[in-house]
C-alpha cells in the first residue's frame, strides 16, 4: 500500500478524492511540523483537531534535524525538507527490497519500449512487398525511431528535473501515449504514414532512455551506483536486440503487421505496471509536493522548498542555453568529448548495421527463415551478457576502489584496453566467416564477441564523461546522447548498400565489414590515448574538472 500511494495511480486518486485516498503521514489530525530554529521551536500544525494533542498524536511529529537544516537550508523555517535522517519518504531510505523493485521496473520499461527501434526489422521484405517500396525506403521507420529517442531525451531529460514535475510525469503520459499509438502504427496504409508514427514513438520512448539511469541515481548510494548503470545499460542494449528475435516469430507466423500488435502488448504491460507500482524516485519533486500538503493543511503559504526555489530563479533562457545549446557546444568545442562521441555514435552505428548484414549472411546464405534469423541475435544477447557480468567484477574490483583513491579519471580507460580491440576484430571475423561453405555459427560467435567488446568499452567512457564534466553532466550525456542516435540513424541506409556492392556473392559481407573494421581499429586507439593524454585536453578545457 505504501508503494501504490507513491505512484503514479496513487497520486492521481489521492489528488481526486481531494486528499481522502491514500493519505500521506503529514496529513494525519494533528501532525506537527517542528523546525528546531536556534532562538525557539517554530511548530507548524494541521488546523484539524488541534485541541486533540494526544500522545497518540505526538507520536506522527516529526522533527527536523537542525544541524542539517542549518548548513543545508540556511535555517529558514520556511524551507521544508527531510523529515530527519530516517524519512521514509526519502528514496535512499528505501528498503533493499523496494529499491530492488523500483530497479526491475525502470529495467522492464527501457526493454519493452526499446525494443521497438528494431522488432519490425524481420519483416522488411514483406513491407516491401504491401507498399511496394525498396529496402532502403523500408528502412527509414527503423532510423527515425532512433532518431526520434535522440531528440527527445533532448526535452526528456531537463523536464525529468523540475520539482514541479518528477520523473513520473514524464514517464507516464509519454508511456501512456506510445501504447496507444501502437494501434494506428500496426493498421498503417502506407509508407509515409508508418514513418511518422514511427518517429513520435521515438520521440516518446526516449524517457525510458534519458532518465533511466537518473531515476537509479536517486536513490541508490553513491557507491552502488556503476553497479546500478551497468545492469540498467545491459537491458538497454538487450532490448534492440531481442526485438528481431521476438519480431522473427511474429512476422513469420502472422505477417510484419503483428510485430506491432505485439508492442502494444508488451509496452501496455509495462506501463501497467510502472503506472500502479512505481513511486516517484526523484527527491526534490517528493519535497516539492510535501510543501504543497502542508501549505493546504498548515494555511502557511510561505512554506516551500530549496528545489522550487533554485528552479523559480532559473530564466527560460538559461533553460535553452543549458538543455538545448550548451550540450551541442560542448559536444563540438570539446576535443576531448567529440573523439568520444564518434567512438560511441561509431559502436552504436555499427550495432543497427547488423540488423542489415544479419538477413544478408543468415536468410540469403543460409536460407534460414525469420524465427531462425531472429535466434541469430542471440550471440550479440550472450555477449552483452557475458560483458556485463565482466563489467560488474571490474567495478568492484577496479573502478570503486580507483575513485575513492581519487585517481584520474584516465585511469578507467585501462580497464577498457583488452575490449577494445574485439571491435573491429568481431567485424572480420563475421565478415569474413558469413559464407554458405562456413557454419552459421561462426557468424553469431563472431556478432558474441563485438557485444562483449562494446559493453564495457561504451560504459567506460560514460563512467570517464561523468568523473571529467560533473558540472555540465547532463550537457554532456544529452550530447552524447543526441550524436549516438543521429550516427545509427544512418547508418543503416546505406549498409545493405555497403555490404552487397562492395562485397562478392560468395563474401556478400566481407568487404563492407572490413571497411567498418578498418574505422573500428583507428577508433580502438583511443582509450590507449586517452590513458595517457587524455588529462592534457582536460586541463586546457573550461568545463571539464
Amino acid at each position: 500500500m505504501d508503494t501504490i500511494r507513491y505512484s503514479f495511480f496513487g497520486e492521481i486518486c489521492h489528488y481526486l478524492s481531494g486528499g481522502r485516498m491514500f493519505r500521506y503521514p503529514d496529513q494525519a489530525p494533528g501532525f506537527k511540523y517542528i523546525f528546531e530554529s536556534d532562538d525557539s521551536p517554530i511548530t507548524f500544525e494541521t488546523p484539524e483537531n488541534v485541541e486533540k494533542n494526544s500522545a497518540e498524536n505526538s507520536r506522527s511529529r516529526s522533527t527536523v534535524n537542525p544541524e542539517e537544516e542549518a548548513k543545508e537550508e540556511g535555517n529558514d523555517p520556511t524551507l521544508i525538507g527531510w523529515y530527519g535522517p530516517d524519512d521514509p519518504e526519502d528514496p535512499h531510505n528505501w528498503s533493499n527490497l523496494k529499491k530492488t523493485f523500483v530497479i526491475v521496473q525502470i529495467c522492464f520499461i527501457t526493454v519493452s519500449l526499446y525494443m521497438g527501434s528494431s522488432i519490425y526489422t524481420p519483416g522488411v521484405a514483406e513491407l516491401t512487398e504491401d507498399f511496394g517500396i525498396s529496402t532502403v525506403v523500408a528502412t527509414i521507420p527503423l532510423c527515425v525511431y532512433v532518431l526520434g529517442y535522440g531528440i527527445g531525451q533532448m526535452i526528456a531529460a531537463p523536464l525529468s528535473e523540475i520539482p514541479a514535475i518528477g520523473r513520473n510525469w514524464v514517464y507516464m503520459p509519454t508511456a501512456f501515449i506510445f501504447v496507444v499509438l501502437q494501434v494506428p502504427t500496426a493498421l498503417s496504409k502506407n509508407i509515409g504514414s508508418l514513418i511518422v508514427l514511427r518517429f513520435i514513438c521515438g520521440l516518446l520512448c526516449s524517457p525510458a532512455l534519458s532518465n533511466g539511469a537518473a531515476s537509479l541515481g536517486d536513490f541508490l548510494p553513491p557507491h552502488y551506483v556503476p553497479y546500478g548503470i551497468a545492469i540498467w545499460g545491459g537491458t538497454a542494449v538487450f532490448g534492440p536486440v531481442l526485438g528481431p528475435l521476438l519480431g522473427g516469430v511474429f512476422a513469420q507466423v502472422l505477417g510484419w503487421r503483428w510485430t506491432f500488435w505485439f508492442m502494444l502488448w508488451i509496452s501496455a504491460l509495462s506501463f501497467g505496471l510502472i503506472f500502479f507500482f512505481l513511486p516517484e524516485t526523484y527527491g526534490p519533486t517528493i519535497l516539492s509536493r510535501r510543501a504543497a500538503r502542508l501549505r493546504r493543511s498548515t494555511g502557511n503559504p510561505s512554506l516551500t522548498t530549496k528545489g522550487d526555489l533554485d528552479f523559480a530563479a532559473v530564466t527560460t533562457g538559461a533553460m535553452v542555453q543549458e538543455n538545448l545549446i550548451r550540450p551541442f557546444i560542448i559536444s563540438f568545442t570539446e576535443p576531448g568529448v567529440l573523439m568520444l562521441n564518434i567512438y560511441v555514435g561509431f559502436m552504436y552505428a555499427v550495432m543497427y548495421t547488423w540488423f542489415e548484414a544479419f538477413p544478408i549472411v543468415f536468410v540469403e546464405m543460409h536460407h534460414f527463415n525469420l524465427i531462425e534469423n531472429g535466434l541469430t541475435y542471440i550471440g550479440l544477447l550472450m555477449g552483452c551478457a557475458t560483458s556485463c557480468a565482466i563489467y560488474l567484477y571490474l567495478i568492484g574490483h577496479y573502478m570503486v576502489p580507483w575513485i575513492v583513491a581519487g585517481v584520474r579519471p584516465e585511469k578507467l580507460f585501462k580497464l577498457s584496453f583488452a575490449f577494445a580491440p574485439l571491435l573491429p576484430i568481431s567485424m572480420i571475423f563475421f565478415g569474413w566467416t558469413g559464407t554458405p561453405n562456413i557454419h552459421w555459427i561462426v557468424p553469431v560467435i563472431a556478432s558474441s564477441t563485438f557485444g562483449v567488446g562494446g559493453f564495457v568499452v561504451f560504459q567506460v567512457i560514460f563512467n570517464y564523461l561523468g568523473l571529467s564534466y560533473p558540472r555540465y553532466l547532463a550537457s554532456v550525456f544529452a550530447g552524447n546522447g543526441l550524436f549516438r542516435s543521429f550516427m545509427a540513424a544512418a547508418f543503416p541506409l546505406f549498409a545493405r548498400q555497403l555490404f552487397v556492392k562492395l562485397g562478392p556473392s560468395k563474401f556478400p559481407v566481407g568487404f563492407g565489414s572490413t571497411v567498418l573494421a578498418g574505422i573500428g581499429l583507428v577508433l580502438a586507439c583511443m582509450p590507449y590515448f586517452f590513458y595517457h593524454a587524455g588529462h592534457l585536453m582536460r586541463v586546457r578545457s573550461k568545463y571539464a574538472n
